[in-house]
């Protein structure tokens, strides 16, 4: 079997955070400096929020009564404010239809939060996908031999999978045939889920596709009857419906060709150097290519364990795709192969071997260094084992 039944973590959800984040939202990010020296961590019961207030006294009875001028004057602004309202066409509406409209400036549109009726977490990008170049042979990466791939058409989530995201399919779930998905931990409902395993990934991709009415991919045995839904399932690539239109984990080469965002023989989505301008990862002065130039995670995400950052904190890749690199590491359907990419010269849609026990994370998170965030990184975990800096996002097939 793939996973140990003995295998029970518990992560409890974090869900303090700064409060300079909290008033002002993602933007916090600018704040950030080459020199800034690290923050001691501080525990959640000492935690500053924000500028301390004077103790508020309350105001003595004379002060706070209405005089019966105050009183007229606050009845008459209540009455009145309507009628000059109207007169200054504040209440007035803008017909489609007219002229002014095309002349009015484009405002910004702010980013929907998790927990608006946008859900950020399952807008998909389609890919096109093709040939590539997968795997990077600079800086000693001794796993990730260039090769060359094939993909067919696929869409890829934006974002990572939310909290708040993970928590409502959750939730469906238990009432839908889902008795036994964890409840997921993260900083807050727009910061990415961890604790998952790879096992429990599986099984909530299944609840999103039958939530959304979808037709899902993963299944027991090999007749594609039995919907993986609950148990300790051992699921190898004959168990999935790979031309099922629902929700499940990237392979391994479809996760690195949505992370380059079409750009070839680089080590990011962006280029050969990082900082913490471009992705949250723990820094190292001691990598030639991290120009953050200090040690540890950015200076202003480090209110409190873990270091996570709010999903679309920074800039997509040319595809549309945020933290393809760092924020956390994300899991892949492969079971690890430590030789991939050497038994052919062209590989057509690989999913990696049949059968195993550690399954591929790639990215990096906030608590590994810039040499895990580039796009041939790769790494295993135990499929049944969750952790506090692995997370995931969706793919759906074309």
């Amino acid at each position: 079997m793939l996973f140990r039944e003995d295998a029970a973590f518990s992560y409890p959800p974090h869900k303090t955070g700064d409060a300079r984040n909290r008033e002002n939202g993602t933007p916090y990010l600018k704040d950030l400096g080459e020199d800034a020296e690290q923050v001691p961590e501080i525990a959640p019961a000492e935690a500053t929020w924000g500028h301390e207030r004077p103790f508020y006294c309350r105001p003595l009875q004379r002060n706070r009564r209405l005089m019966p001028f105050q009183k007229w004057f606050l009845v008459a602004g209540f009455l009145m404010a309507p009628v000059f309202g109207y007169l200054l066409g504040l209440n007035h509406g803008h017909p489609a239809s007219s002229p002014n409209l095309a002349e009015r400036p484009t405002l910004p549109i702010a980013k929907p939060s998790a927990l608006s009726a946008t859900k950020p977490e399952t807008e998909l990008v389609v890919l096109n996908a093709g040939d590539f170049h997968m795997g990077d042979a600079r800086d000693e990466l001794k796993d990730a031999r260039p090769h060359q791939v094939n993909l067919a058409p696929y869409m890829v989530a934006k974002h990572e999978v939310t909290l708040e995201l993970w928590e409502r399919v959750m939730l469906w779930g238990q009432d839908h045939g889902y008795p036994d998905l964890p409840n997921g931990s993260g900083k807050a409902h727009d910061h990415p889920v961890y604790g998952i395993s790879w096992g429990d990934a599986v099984k909530w991709c299944n609840a999103l596709s039958e939530m959304e009415g979808l037709t899902p991919c993963y299944y027991t045995e090999t007749t594609w009857q039995n919907v993986a839904r609950k148990g300790m399932a051992d699921i190898g690539n004959q168990q999935v419906n790979w031309e099922s239109n629902g929700y499940r984990l990237p392979t391994e080469a479809e996760w690195e060709f949505a992370a380059r965002g079409g750009l070839a023989d680089k080590r990011f989505p962006w280029g050969n150097e990082i900082n913490h301008e471009e992705a949250n990862y723990h820094g190292s002065p001691l990598i030639e290519y991290d120009k953050c130039q200090r040690e540890g995670t950015a200076t202003a995400l480090m209110s409190s364990k873990p270091y996570t950052a709010v999903i679309g904190s920074y800039q997509p890749n040319e595809f549309g795709l945020y933290d393809m690199a760092g924020n956390v590491a994300e899991w892949c359907w492969d079971f690890y192969d430590p030789s991939y990419g050497t038994a052919e010269p062209l590989q057509n849609n690989p999913h990696g071997p049949d059968k195993g026990k550690n399954c591929v994370v790639r990215g990096g998170s906030w608590r590994h260094s810039a040499a895990d965030a580039r796009c041939a990184s790769r790494f295993s975990l135990p499929g049944d084992l969750p952790t506090a800096y692995v997370g995931f996002r969706v793919v759906r097939s074309l």
